[in-house]
């Protein structure tokens, strides 16, 4: 019988060994570990301490959250114990957390696959995530007996008493404290069940507030899993703004960046909670003669193009998380700019993050967009991220192919529109994964319209299908009256 998992490109982790991502080779398992984070992340509801009066009332369960990574423990007939992240990486061999996982087996029937928390302890403080990264890294000498495994879900499998599916979370949760009775190094999460918002609220205080709790996880009946943790502010670069469709009077949101040491700005999000009318007309007022030209483009969640600004403000900005990693486990890929001669330039994709509900406390005119006041370090105490302390030097790219160019014209009284068509190829998807290998952009300009220009940009993996998607585009926008351009 076939492994589910590949040992090549491995490299030692104590006496076990830690494989790359994308090592999981049986197709069920990978989409089960995968699938599991995207269905939990569309689940969670983020709130702020003094929102948790919004959860409904009734029974909830309530669990301590422990800084660390989402792995799956699967125990399996064949390939033994061992763990699997979303993005395919694997945690096999002789290492003390997985021996421990070996003497459990035994509780368990059939192939179990159990989502948790891997951390790893230092010192007496509270677990925090560099810290497993730190206790993965080392190879032969890596500190793997710092390890340990907080689990909180029952994804397959089970034990002789219950089977996956189990609807409710209680369920799910007593089969886990069956399984880890006793661990050392592997046990069920920490959980209280309250009945009412207000014990949420004293929980919140007790493990958190006075105790070492990064934060609490709800999950209320019906459903609702509510995350709280403390909130955090981030003072941040305005590098960017969009209008309100429906009233150009007003900003909508801003594009924030934050300093990295070597002086170059990277992306951490959007901000589009600013306030009233009155305060958003105020803001335009603000940037709406700082702009500049950049040879990058962004978009906001409706679309809108980023009009960028001289980096001339600071930005108090209360978010209820950061995150530094998509919901299938992936990175969080953000563009990292320079600003030179009053232009901003694209220099290359880096691992960055998201920040979560993100809201304007206001503007720091006491601050100025220098790393002392801005600097990326300001979300490393909630989240590690990969090359953050690297010079970033601009990517040489590949430069594009044209494929194919058409352009149509219609004159109606005396005013000309165009069409125009343009397919290429990237010949840049080896360079980093975030590009796509076609692109078919269709560009639809008419002079007596409301929006005079609109563009449609369609991706595709393959010319053959780039070209059947420019095909459907011309004989779907290219009717009577069209001709092509001279």
């Amino acid at each position: 019988m076939m492994s589910l998992f590949s040992t090549k490109d491995s490299r030692p982790l104590g006496k076990g060994i830690h494989c790359p991502g994308s090592s999981i080779t049986d197709k069920k398992l990978s989409q089960m570990v995968s699938g599991y984070k995207k269905a939990v992340a569309s689940r969670y509801r983020a709130l702020m301490p003094d929102e948790i009066g919004l959860m409904p009332s009734g029974k909830i369960l309530v669990s301590r959250k422990v800084d660390g990574e989402q792995w799956c423990l699967i125990f399996d007939e064949h390939d033994g114990c061992f763990f699997a992240n979303p993005s395919g990486r694997i945690i096999a061999g002789t290492i003390p957390i997985l021996e421990e996982a070996a003497q459990l087996k035994k509780r368990v029937k059939g192939r179990t696959v159990v989502a948790g928390e891997l951390y790893a302890l230092k010192d007496t403080r509270r677990p925090r995530h560099g810290d497993l990264a730190q206790a993965l890294a080392g190879e032969a000498k890596a500190e793997v007996d710092r390890l340990q495994f907080a689990a909180f879900d029952l994804v397959a499998g089970g034990d002789d008493q219950a089977q996956a599916p189990l609807m409710e979370y209680a369920d799910r949760l007593d089969v886990l404290e069956r399984i880890f009775k006793g661990g050392k190094l592997l046990n069920s999460v920490q959980t209280e069940t309250v009945s009412s918002n207000k014990d949420v609220a004293k929980l919140f205080d007790q493990w958190v507030d006075k105790g070492d709790a990064e934060g609490i996880v709800a999950r209320a009946v019906g459903g609702i899993t509510f995350k709280v943790k403390p909130a955090a502010t981030i003072d941040g670069a305005v590098i960017g703004y969009t209008l309100r469709t429906e009233d150009e009077t007003q900003v909508s949101s801003f594009l924030i960046a934050l300093l990295r040491e070597d002086d170059h700005y990277h992306l951490v999000g959007h901000c589009g909670n600013l306030g009233n009318e009155h305060e958003r007309r105020d803001l335009l007022n603000k940037v709406k003669s700082m702009g500049v030209d950049s040879n990058y483009s962004e978009a906001n969640s409706k679309g809108a193009l980023y009009r960028f600004i001289k980096p001339k403000l600071v930005a108090e900005v209360l978010v209820t998380d950061v995150q530094a990693e998509k919901a299938d486990g992936d990175i969080m890929p953000r563009m990292v700019l320079s600003f030179e001669k009053n232009e901003w330039k694209a220099l290359r994709i880096m691992p960055g993050v998201s920040l979560l509900h993100p809201r304007l406390v206001r503007l720091r005119e006491d601050k100025q967009p220098v790393y002392a006041d801005v600097p990326i370090s300001q979300v490393l105490d909630r989240v590690l991220l990969p090359d953050v302390h690297c010079a970033v030097s601009a990517l040489e790219l590949p430069a594009s192919e044209l494929l194919r160019r058409e352009v149509f014209t219609k004159v109606t009284k005396g005013v000309t529109a165009v069409r125009k068509l343009v397919v290429w190829k990237t010949h840049k998807k080896e360079m980093h994964p975030e590009f796509p290998e076609y692109v078919v952009h269709w560009t639809d300009y008419s002079p007596g319209r409301k929006e005079p220009l609109q563009r449609t940009v369609r991706l595709a993996p393959t010319e053959a299908l780039a070209t059947e998607i420019a095909d459907e585009l011309v004989a779907s926008e290219v009717k009577k009256g069209w001709a092509p351009a001279k």
